[in-house]
């Protein structure tokens, strides 16, 4: 692992030595650089790109509020400390709600190594979920198959993709004002209902076809598959629908032909027989002269 990169915001040049001699006691490896004016410290969130930011609370020109929304803004990966020798608790939870990874009083700096480990495990993580967070809205929104995620509870739509609104015909705002099987005709509505329980008590593969009644009139042929997941926290289906509507006309005039040689065959025979029974009655006829 590299060593790690601190930016200390402290004007106390005693103070930031204490905090540099608490993270070595707690076995960090690193290499520090300590400011305390803006200029320095925009300076160095560009030259050093630092991998955690300890700011002071209150200084003299600066404060750790301000540090901590430049640096989210400039170097947001860097998770920012705040440590400062005393601090309202309203301040300290204000600081936490607008993004601090952690706060710790300079007379309890023994605790300083373990919240920058706790806080650069944390990034890390939100650096990964970020990462697959964007993977997986790539692969939603360049998706050719419609995918829809749906309220556990009630089946409204919670979100969609650009195809599940060309599917559908309706766009999101409005997809999410009813559940799924409004989008039916009135026939359906009942078989996808019992479809989505089905799927969210798990009694039944998600696998099915059934048809989007469109706002200007026309049915579109979907088949779909659909699947319980959990996002964010919450519990939601996923269905995929494919358009299927080339196949089924595919499929009708595969029907239309198979039936036409059905037809034909059916007359193929028929003139068979009739001509078996002219030739007999020939035989016949020829038999008793």
């Amino acid at each position: 692992m590299d060593k790690l990169q601190i930016l200390v915001l402290e004007d106390v040049e005693d103070d930031a030595k204490l905090i540099t001699r608490a993270l070595r006691d707690g076995g960090l490896e690193f290499s520090a650089q300590r400011v305390e004016t803006r200029e320095d410290f925009l300076q160095a969130l560009e030259e050093q790109r630092p991998d955690v930011i300890l700011a002071d609370y209150k200084l003299p020109h600066f404060d750790g509020r301000s540090a901590l929304k430049l640096a989210s803004e400039r170097l947001p990966r860097a998770p920012v400390i705040v440590v400062t020798g005393t601090m309202v608790d309203e301040d300290a939870v204000e600081m936490l709600r607008e993004g601090a990874a952690d706060y710790i009083l300079k007379d309890r700096l023994s605790r300083l190594a373990a919240a920058v480990r706790r806080a650069l495990e944390d990034a890390r993580l939100k650096s990964e979920r970020l990462a697959a967070d964007r993977k997986y809205r790539a692969l939603f929104d360049l998706s050719r198959d419609g995918i829809v995620l749906l309220d556990f509870e009630s089946g409204r739509v919670v979100d969609c993709n650009p195809a599940f609104e060309a599917q559908a015909g309706y766009g999101l705002e409005l997809l999410k004002q009813q559940p799924i099987w409004e989008l039916q005709g009135r026939d359906g509505i009942a078989a996808v209902r019992a479809k989505f329980e089905e799927v969210k008590n798990d009694v039944a593969a998600g696998d099915d076809r059934f048809e989007l009644h469109r706002p200007d009139g026309t049915t579109l042929p979907v088949e779909f598959r659909a699947r319980v997941i959990e996002l964010d926290g919450k519990r939601v289906l996923q269905a995929h629908l494919r358009d299927i509507s080339e196949r089924v006309k595919a499929e009708a005039l595969l029907h239309e032909q198979i039936d036409e040689l059905r037809r034909f065959q059916r007359v193929t025979v028929d003139r068979e027989l009739r001509l078996q029974e002219l030739e007999n009655r020939l035989k016949m006829v020829a038999a008793l002269a």
